[in-house]
Protein backbone atom coordinates (compact mmCIF):
# COMPACT_ATOMS: atom_id res chain seq x y z
CA UNK A 1 0.00 0.00 0.00
CA UNK A 2 1.76 3.53 -0.77
CA UNK A 3 0.32 6.27 0.69
CA UNK A 4 -0.75 9.72 -1.22
CA UNK A 5 2.39 11.71 0.02
CA UNK A 6 4.62 8.75 -1.36
CA UNK A 7 5.88 9.61 -5.22
CA UNK A 8 3.66 7.48 -7.86
CA UNK A 9 5.14 5.45 -10.15
CA UNK A 10 6.74 6.56 -13.09
CA UNK A 11 5.36 5.41 -16.02
CA UNK A 12 6.68 2.77 -18.28
CA UNK A 13 8.98 5.04 -20.35
CA UNK A 14 10.60 6.69 -17.79
CA UNK A 15 11.94 4.39 -16.01
CA UNK A 16 15.44 2.93 -17.56
CA UNK A 17 15.25 -0.76 -18.81
CA UNK A 18 18.39 -1.87 -19.90
CA UNK A 19 21.25 -4.52 -19.55
CA UNK A 20 24.12 -4.08 -17.74
CA UNK A 21 26.34 -2.00 -20.03
CA UNK A 22 29.28 -3.31 -19.10
CA UNK A 23 30.13 -7.19 -19.33
CA UNK A 24 30.67 -8.35 -15.71
CA UNK A 25 34.01 -10.09 -15.19
CA UNK A 26 33.43 -13.56 -12.88
CA UNK A 27 36.19 -12.47 -11.20
CA UNK A 28 34.66 -9.35 -10.03
CA UNK A 29 31.24 -11.30 -8.25
CA UNK A 30 30.70 -11.76 -5.09
CA UNK A 31 27.98 -13.29 -3.50
CA UNK A 32 25.86 -12.09 -0.25
CA UNK A 33 22.96 -14.96 -0.51
CA UNK A 34 21.15 -16.05 2.68
CA UNK A 35 20.03 -14.75 6.26
CA UNK A 36 22.09 -11.45 7.35
CA UNK A 37 24.49 -12.80 9.52
CA UNK A 38 27.73 -12.20 11.09
CA UNK A 39 29.29 -15.39 8.93
CA UNK A 40 28.15 -14.04 5.47
CA UNK A 41 29.14 -10.60 6.30
CA UNK A 42 32.23 -11.71 7.45
CA UNK A 43 32.93 -13.59 4.62
CA UNK A 44 32.06 -11.39 2.31
CA UNK A 45 33.81 -8.28 4.12
CA UNK A 46 37.07 -10.29 4.02
CA UNK A 47 36.52 -10.87 0.26
CA UNK A 48 35.70 -6.94 -0.77
CA UNK A 49 39.26 -6.34 2.11
CA UNK A 50 40.95 -8.60 -0.33
CA UNK A 51 39.73 -7.27 -3.71
CA UNK A 52 40.81 -3.51 -2.45
CA UNK A 53 44.12 -4.98 -1.49
CA UNK A 54 44.67 -6.30 -5.36
CA UNK A 55 42.94 -3.32 -7.50
CA UNK A 56 41.50 -0.36 -5.17
CA UNK A 57 39.91 0.85 -8.37
CA UNK A 58 38.47 -1.84 -10.03
CA UNK A 59 34.21 -2.50 -9.93
CA UNK A 60 33.62 -4.78 -7.49
CA UNK A 61 30.03 -6.64 -8.31
CA UNK A 62 27.42 -8.05 -5.12
CA UNK A 63 24.52 -10.20 -5.86
CA UNK A 64 22.24 -9.99 -3.51
CA UNK A 65 19.89 -12.49 -2.60
CA UNK A 66 18.01 -12.35 1.40
CA UNK A 67 15.60 -12.50 3.40
CA UNK A 68 16.48 -10.74 6.29
CA UNK A 69 17.96 -10.90 9.51
CA UNK A 70 19.35 -9.11 12.38
CA UNK A 71 19.34 -5.08 11.33
CA UNK A 72 22.07 -4.60 13.71
CA UNK A 73 24.11 -6.90 11.87
CA UNK A 74 23.20 -5.46 8.15
CA UNK A 75 23.96 -1.88 9.51
CA UNK A 76 27.13 -3.05 10.61
CA UNK A 77 28.11 -4.15 7.19
CA UNK A 78 26.66 -1.27 5.70
CA UNK A 79 28.49 1.19 7.92
CA UNK A 80 32.04 -1.01 7.46
CA UNK A 81 31.43 -0.61 3.60
CA UNK A 82 30.23 2.96 3.30
CA UNK A 83 32.11 4.30 6.05
CA UNK A 84 34.90 2.49 6.18
CA UNK A 85 36.30 0.47 3.35
CA UNK A 86 34.38 2.68 0.51
CA UNK A 87 34.71 0.20 -2.29
CA UNK A 88 33.44 0.62 -6.03
CA UNK A 89 30.62 -1.22 -5.41
CA UNK A 90 28.21 -2.24 -7.69
CA UNK A 91 25.21 -3.93 -5.77
CA UNK A 92 22.35 -6.00 -7.59
CA UNK A 93 19.66 -7.39 -5.95
CA UNK A 94 18.07 -10.33 -7.47
CA UNK A 95 14.91 -12.79 -6.29
CA UNK A 96 13.91 -11.74 -2.54
CA UNK A 97 15.40 -9.24 -1.13
CA UNK A 98 13.50 -8.91 2.81
CA UNK A 99 14.21 -6.72 5.50
CA UNK A 100 17.33 -6.11 6.73
CA UNK A 101 18.70 -7.90 3.22
CA UNK A 102 17.68 -4.33 2.13
CA UNK A 103 20.08 -2.52 3.98
CA UNK A 104 22.98 -4.93 2.61
CA UNK A 105 21.32 -4.14 -1.09
CA UNK A 106 21.69 -0.32 -0.28
CA UNK A 107 25.61 -0.77 0.73
CA UNK A 108 26.37 -0.38 -2.85
CA UNK A 109 27.06 3.37 -4.34
CA UNK A 110 25.60 2.05 -7.80
CA UNK A 111 22.20 -0.63 -7.42
CA UNK A 112 20.78 -2.54 -10.10
CA UNK A 113 17.76 -4.67 -10.07
CA UNK A 114 16.78 -7.93 -12.08
CA UNK A 115 13.04 -7.43 -13.26
CA UNK A 116 11.65 -10.62 -11.23
CA UNK A 117 12.89 -8.98 -7.85
CA UNK A 118 11.07 -7.79 -5.08
CA UNK A 119 11.93 -6.29 -1.88
CA UNK A 120 10.05 -6.22 1.64
CA UNK A 121 9.99 -3.31 3.51
CA UNK A 122 8.35 -4.12 6.97
CA UNK A 123 9.11 -2.91 10.96
CA UNK A 124 11.73 -4.75 13.42
CA UNK A 125 10.31 -7.89 15.44
CA UNK A 126 11.69 -10.54 17.86
CA UNK A 127 11.43 -14.25 17.76
CA UNK A 128 11.81 -15.58 21.36
CA UNK A 129 12.51 -18.90 22.94
CA UNK A 130 10.00 -20.21 24.37
CA UNK A 131 12.04 -21.53 27.42
CA UNK A 132 13.42 -18.49 27.87
CA UNK A 133 12.00 -15.97 30.96
CA UNK A 134 12.09 -12.18 30.25
CA UNK A 135 11.02 -9.32 32.90
CA UNK A 136 9.21 -6.77 32.07
CA UNK A 137 12.02 -4.26 31.89
CA UNK A 138 13.83 -6.37 29.83
CA UNK A 139 10.61 -6.32 27.12
CA UNK A 140 10.35 -2.63 27.45
CA UNK A 141 14.35 -2.09 26.37
CA UNK A 142 13.83 -4.70 23.48
CA UNK A 143 10.64 -2.42 22.35
CA UNK A 144 12.73 0.96 22.87
CA UNK A 145 15.51 -1.15 21.02
CA UNK A 146 13.17 -1.81 18.29
CA UNK A 147 11.68 1.50 17.22
CA UNK A 148 15.46 2.90 17.36
CA UNK A 149 16.18 0.04 14.87
CA UNK A 150 13.34 1.47 12.95
CA UNK A 151 14.53 4.67 12.46
CA UNK A 152 18.21 3.75 11.77
CA UNK A 153 16.57 1.51 9.11
CA UNK A 154 14.25 4.02 7.57
CA UNK A 155 17.03 7.25 7.82
CA UNK A 156 19.23 4.74 5.42
CA UNK A 157 16.46 4.24 2.84
CA UNK A 158 15.79 7.36 3.02
CA UNK A 159 19.38 8.50 2.68
CA UNK A 160 19.80 6.58 -0.74
CA UNK A 161 16.28 7.34 -2.17
CA UNK A 162 18.40 10.42 -4.00
CA UNK A 163 15.61 12.56 -1.85
CA UNK A 164 12.63 11.13 -2.84
CA UNK A 165 11.85 9.56 0.36
CA UNK A 166 11.37 11.05 3.57
CA UNK A 167 12.43 8.53 6.75
CA UNK A 168 8.75 9.65 7.85
CA UNK A 169 7.52 8.20 4.52
CA UNK A 170 9.82 4.98 4.86
CA UNK A 171 8.92 4.25 8.54
CA UNK A 172 4.89 4.10 6.74
CA UNK A 173 5.89 1.86 4.04
CA UNK A 174 7.12 -0.37 7.04
CA UNK A 175 4.05 -0.34 9.02
CA UNK A 176 2.27 -1.24 6.02
CA UNK A 177 4.64 -4.22 5.11
CA UNK A 178 5.28 -3.01 2.10
CA UNK A 179 6.34 -5.06 -0.90
CA UNK A 180 7.96 -2.78 -3.99
CA UNK A 181 8.28 -3.91 -7.49
CA UNK A 182 11.94 -4.06 -9.27
CA UNK A 183 10.10 -0.57 -11.43
CA UNK A 184 9.08 1.06 -8.59
CA UNK A 185 12.23 0.59 -6.24
CA UNK A 186 13.89 2.99 -9.74
CA UNK A 187 10.72 5.67 -9.34
CA UNK A 188 11.82 5.65 -5.69
CA UNK A 189 15.71 6.13 -6.22
CA UNK A 190 16.73 3.06 -4.45
CA UNK A 191 17.75 1.00 -7.67
CA UNK A 192 19.47 3.09 -10.82
CA UNK A 193 17.79 0.67 -13.15
CA UNK A 194 16.12 -2.27 -13.85
CA UNK A 195 18.19 -5.15 -15.84
CA UNK A 196 16.36 -6.64 -18.63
Amino acid sequence: MIEKNIPSPLTASEITLNNYTNPINPASLIEYFGVVNYATSERVLSNIKERLTRAPHDEIVMLVTCPGGPSGTAMSFYDTVRSILRPPLTTIAMGDVDSSGVIIFLSGTRRMVSAHTTLLLHPAGRTFDSNKRYTAPEVAAMAKEDVLKDEQYAAIVAENSGGRLTQGQVLTLMECHTVLSAEKLVCLGLADEVLR
